[in-house]
């Protein structure tokens, strides 16, 4: 069965359509998440709490997650509890939490944040996404 020169251009327009509006689509949402990035960074630059990155989430619990994460301006890791929040990994947060004793771990250090005490967060895409476009 030989296609009409007719359908083979229709076929060929339709898909050069499809590619295009995805190619607009993943554009529009780079242009978005690099946006998220630079809102993050003004906070971060006004002092609104403390640089932060979700390294790994090691369990997700009815009542929130526990997490490692790595302070951004020490390199520093450690044990977190988010409470009534399950954080995405890879995630920057500003925070303005303390510190204190895991009783089920016995960890002497661990990070309790609640919801109010962060101040704003973007997913890691956003970070990815300011990188490329600017």
């Amino acid at each position: 069965m030989q296609l009409s020169p007719g359908v083979l251009l229709a076929l060929v327009l339709g898909v050069a359509v499809i590619v295009a509006l995805k190619v607009r689509s993943h554009r529009k949402r780079m242009a978005a998440l690099a946006a998220q990035w630079q809102a993050f960074q003004q906070h971060r630059n006004a002092g609104r709490g403390d640089l932060l990155q979700i390294t790994r989430v090691y369990q997700r619990g009815r009542r929130g997650s526990k997490a490692v994460v790595t302070w951004c301006d020490t390199g520093r890791q450690q044990d977190a509890w988010f409470w009534n929040w399950h954080v995405p990994a890879g995630a920057y947060l500003l925070v303005n939490a303390s510190s204190g004793y895991g009783p089920h771990t016995h960890n002497p250090n661990v990070l309790y944040v609640q919801p109010g005490q962060v101040q704003a967060w973007v997913p890691a895409q956003a970070a990815r996404a300011a990188q490329r476009v600017g």
